[in-house]
């Protein structure tokens, strides 16, 4: 549609009507409009020259704009505060409120209208101020909303992993990495592990007001950096400065860089099944790689680029060891020599059943302490809960045993404490058989002749069969050990006479000689 400029430009060139009308597809009553109020106006050319199209158009009100001065304005300000620090606040409300406010009687906007006017102002008056970022100076750093899952292989239960995001602003540049809770624990090593893969610490760290960040019982009291936190950050030589409550803004990087990982990496592992964080933090890391190596919609290059090429020069070298943040807590010893945290089990010496220990949980280790001394020291067990560490050299002798029976190291064992010559003769029967495991039953029926104090016995028959090369079996040494018994006087008894015959149980290796075995015929 042509302005009214345009149509008076037409008829000072001496345009008819109508072909200003056809040209400019616009009605004659327009253009007649037009021509009566150049010849009231006196409107020359150098005049509508000068003219813009706003004073144009203003020459042809009709005074239709006046009624809005009838309507009753709402209080934009008020309703847009309210809307947003109100929980449940809405439009509808607010302008149910406006209707039922009209002292002076005025018309008043209808729904949509009013909803049209309060977005015309929170659009011109909700302004921001641009921060601008330095290379390697923050670093923002939050947990997402979403959460992925892991898959215990035994029960096939399922476990959240959280998801922490930490973003360096100035080259958006983003870590990420699965944990399976949000404690402080999780939080310290996930900074730990994101100024390792940076490669640096930058001078600044922006946290939201989260527990594991920030120490704050009321709204009263003003914002708190935790001990646990402000340790880890004097250790890597940085500072924590919390953003604002229920300001966002002062994070925009990291919200964007979470709604980025929650998009384009937790989306993708929604319908994979993995067993293990490790496996879960694998495949992050490669999403994650693939986030940062795409190219930006606005800018050349990409976060790997602006990173790679410039941020991390500006970073602040690593200390020269890495922070571990240790958590304590105070375990009695339960009568299996284990104490339980985190409903695992890691074992202790045997002697300190009943008394309470100090112990600290690490990252990857767990160390017991009794009186400051370190007594104890295990790998720290993740996934299924009631799991067991137990170093068998805490445990009791008795104990020891039951854990190694049925084994060639046990057997051997316990013929050494009998004797020497025992323990060859297990040797021989265990190599004796095809299949190790096939004399595990003939040796412990041979070492159980060693009850009721009959050891020396025992290591004198074995000595024997040794000394004759015989095959060791449970019957021979049985045998043996009888016939040696059968030998020795009888205490208080005479020597035998000289010449008398021998018994021949002793020639034999048999108590019962040949006569028992005989039946009379007759």
């Amino acid at each position: 549609m042509a302005t009214k400029k345009e149509i008076m430009r037409q008829l000072l060139k001496g345009v008819s009507w109508n072909e200003a009308a056809r040209a400019l597809r616009c009605s004659k009553a327009t253009v007649a409009k037009c021509a009566a109020k150049m010849a009231e106006e006196q409107i020359g050319p150098e005049r509508l020259e000068s003219m813009t199209d706003a004073e144009v158009s203003g020459l042809f009100a009709d005074g239709r704009g006046k009624r809005g001065e009838e309507y009753l304005e709402p209080d934009y300000a008020r309703v847009c505060d309210q809307l947003a620090r109100v929980p449940k606040m809405t439009l509808a409300l607010q302008w149910a409120r406006y209707l039922d406010c009209n002292p002076c009687g005025k018309r008043l906007y209808q729904y949509s209208q009013f909803c049209k006017k309060v977005g015309d102002y929170a659009r011109t008056h909700d302004l921001v101020a641009r921060i601008a970022h330095e290379p390697g100076r923050t670093m923002l750093v939050d947990w997402a909303g979403l959460a992925a899952s892991v898959f215990d292989p035994v029960t096939g239960r399922r476990s959240p992993a959280y998801l922490f995001v930490a973003s360096f602003p100035w080259s958006a540049w983003v870590y990420a990495e699965c944990f399976p809770d949000m404690r402080t624990r999780s939080w310290i090593q996930a900074h730990v592990h994101a100024f390792r893969a940076a490669g640096g610490v930058p001078d600044i760290l922006v946290p939201d007001n989260c527990a594991t960040a920030t120490d704050r019982r009321r709204k009263s009291e003003p914002v708190k950096v935790n001990d646990a936190y402000l340790e880890m950050a004097e250790h890597y030589g940085c500072a924590v400065v919390p953003a604002r409550v229920r300001r966002p803004r002062d994070k925009a990087a990291a919200e964007k860089a979470v709604d980025l990982c929650e998009t384009w990496v937790l989306a993708p592992l929604a319908e994979e099944r993995f067993t293990s964080f490790d496996e879960l933090n694998a495949e992050v890391r490669r999403l994650v790689d693939a986030l940062n190596a795409r190219p930006f919609s606005r800018r050349e290059g990409c976060r790997d680029d602006a990173f790679l090429g410039e941020e991390r020069a500006a970073l602040n070298p690593l200390p020269a060891a890495p922070f571990e943040w240790y958590e304590w807590r105070r375990c009695k010893v339960s009568p299996d020599y284990h104490v339980q945290c985190d409903n695992m089990r890691y074992s202790v010496p045997h002697r300190l059943v009943g008394r309470t220990v100090d112990v600290r949980l690490g990252a990857a280790t767990v160390a017991v302490l009794d009186g400051g001394e370190v007594v104890a020291e295990h790998r720290r067990l993740r996934g299924r809960r009631g799991q067991y560490s137990t170093d068998p050299a805490h445990m009791p002798p008795a104990h020891l045993e039951a854990q190694s029976l049925w084994t060639r190291a046990w057997f051997e064992r316990r013929a050494g404490e009998v004797g020497p010559e025992t323990k060859r003769l297990v040797a021989a029967v265990l190599d004796a058989h095809p299949v190790e495991a096939q004399g595990y039953v003939p040796c412990a029926n041979i070492l159980s002749l060693s009850r009721r104090g009959r050891a020396a016995e025992l290591e004198a028959a074995c000595a024997r069969i040794n000394a004759s090369g015989s095959a060791a079996t449970y019957t021979r040494v049985k045998n043996t050990m009888a016939a040696l018994r059968a030998e020795a006087p009888a205490p208080g008894a005479a020597p035998p006479a000289p010449g008398a015959p021998a018994d021949r149980a002793a020639h034999v290796g048999r108590v019962r000689g040949a006569d028992h075995y005989r039946r009379d015929r007759r």
